[in-house]
Order: C-alpha cells, then structure tokens, then sequence
C-alpha cells in the first residue's frame, strides 16, 4: 500500500476500532488518531518528495538516500520506535506533570501502532517487507511469487491496484462508521 491515503486509512480504521471497542475517552482517542496518521506515513520516509520526507527536511533528504523498503520497512526500525516510545516520555518527566507524560506516552504509542501497521499492510503487498534487512535479503513474499505459478498467494495486492483501492474505499466506510459511534457513545450515551 504505498499510497500515503491507504496507509493512513487503514491504520486509522484499524486502530479507531480498537479505541471504540475498548471506550477510551475522547481525548485519548483524539491522540491517538493524531499519532498513527504521523505513524503510518513515517516508513516512506526514504521516498524523496513524500510529504513526510519534506517535512524532516536534511533527516528526509539522507534516509532518501537509501534504497526504499529497506532500514525503514525491517524489524530494526520497528524496534527503534517501540524504544523511544517507551523511553522518550520518561526522558520528559523532569520538566511535566504526571498527566502530560501519559498523553505523551499514548502519543509516543500511538505513532509506534502507525508504524508497524504501515509494515504489515506492506507485507501483504506483492512487493513484500524484508523485515530482517541487511541479514536476509528476501522479503515476506518471495515464496509464492513466481511469475505464473499456481502456488502464487491471492492476499498478495499490486500497490496502485483495484484491490488497494478497495482496502481504502472499505477503509474509509469503516472510519466515518467508527467515527459516528465513538461520538454518539461519548457525547450522547450518559
């Protein structure tokens, strides 16, 4: 899913249904939103003119120097994240009240869950995650994938595809549903 949208919507339908299905409070669900919308754009940070390439300026222009879906797209980054999601609030308790580290915390996680589910919407893509890049060289989809082969997986999506469009246009329903019913119990359920 290399569309930054489908990214984005899957990640946020996926994560919005579980902040419905557990009743957290607006403002943690509000957080949260935020952090996985950064979360699952952060990966194609190595795809030059990306808007989050842009945004980290001279950090965007030297991971772009690297070959995509490589540092960014293994499990060394996704462990990376969950550290500092961990660590970077507690580094931060000096100078902030009890309250702020938590929604700290929450937002720290909450790109951490933008991040992981931005891989593993990829690796279900034809193009695949090399999660344990530079140790193997192939990916989560060299198996199935010969060209004609019988024993070619049918989960496996072409990025920019029919059925990528579909995840977003299903994505998309589930976000304005979900979105409904976290207003309607907040708000008007008492």
């Amino acid at each position: 899913m290399a569309l930054r949208r489908t990214h984005i919507a899957v990640s946020e339908a996926l994560v919005l249904g579980g902040l419905y299905f557990t009743n957290q409070p607006i403002s943690v669900e509000m957080i949260s939103v935020l952090g996985v919308w950064i979360g699952a754009q952060m990966p194609d940070i190595d795809v030059k003119n990306t808007r989050i390439n842009r945004f980290f300026g001279v950090f965007g222009f030297i991971f772009a120097m690297q070959k995509h879906r490589t540092w960014t797209h293994s499990i060394w980054a996704v462990l990376l994240m969950g550290g500092a999601a961990n660590y970077l609030p507690v580094l931060q308790m000096m100078n902030a009240n009890f309250a702020a580290i938590n929604f700290q915390r929450v937002f720290y996680w909450a790109i951490f869950a933008g991040y992981l589910l931005h891989l593993l919407e990829d690796s279900f893509s034809k193009q695949g995650v090399r999660w344990l890049y530079p140790i193997s060289v192939k990916g989560t989809y060299n198996k199935h994938r010969r060209a004609g082969s019988r024993r070619s997986k049918w989960y496996f999506y072409q990025t920019g595809g029919p059925a990528e469009r579909l995840f977003y246009l299903f994505a998309t329903l589930a976000i304005i549903y979900l979105s409904i019913m976290i207003f309607y119990s907040n708000y008007l359920i008492k």
